[in-house]
């Protein structure tokens, strides 16, 4: 779902989502295109979700401040910030883990969550680190990595619970008390 309230980007969205087609009846592209128009089931709940937009965000928002707030102060944990120029809706909340500060990296802390049944996700895998483009020109990759290595997404679907969050963080907290 597309959701603008420019005309020209709106107008740009439509032609490319219907394969790009010049001719009425011929198939003539000028422009790659796609066929990527929502079906009727799937545009009404993709109406049904944007009607529960504003709540959504302010859950989002709720959960990444009360993590933030919890986990601002264990040692090898950084917490997201949300930058200056930007009002983030935290669809996922993503911590970077220290091994040498924290004791344990990333992974073994998403093992430890895990044995308590809370599920938590790596990052996605540096696009120069896979097989699929292998062979591809990277440059200058160590950020992604480092970021790779550390990251870890926590729970924070907006029907998280507080008692949910506050197990979550005292997982986290307990492991470096």
């Amino acid at each position: 779902m597309i959701v603008t309230d420019n005309n020209q980007w709106a107008k740009r969205a439509r032609y490319l989502s219907t394969q790009a087609k010049d001719d009425p009846v011929e198939y003539v592209h000028n422009d790659i295109g796609y066929n990527y128009r929502l079906t009727n089931i799937q545009a009404a709940l993709g109406c049904a979700q944007m009607e529960q937009l504003d709540s959504f965000i302010a859950a989002k928002r709720s959960i990444a401040a009360s993590y933030s707030k919890a986990l601002r102060t264990v040692p090898g944990i950084e917490v997201m910030k949300e930058a200056s120029w930007a009002r983030s809706v935290f669809w996922m909340y993503t911590i970077m883990v220290s091994e040498e500060q924290y004791g344990i990296d990333s992974r073994a802390l998403m093992a430890e969550l895990a044995k308590c049944g809370i599920q938590s996700r790596p990052l996605w895998q540096p696009l120069h680190q896979s097989k699929a483009h292998a062979g591809s020109p990277a440059y200058q990759v160590q950020a992604a990595e480092t970021i790779h290595r550390g990251a870890l997404s926590l729970p924070c679907s907006v029907g998280l619970s507080a008692d949910e969050l506050a197990t979550v963080v005292s997982i986290i907290r307990d492991r470096v008390a």
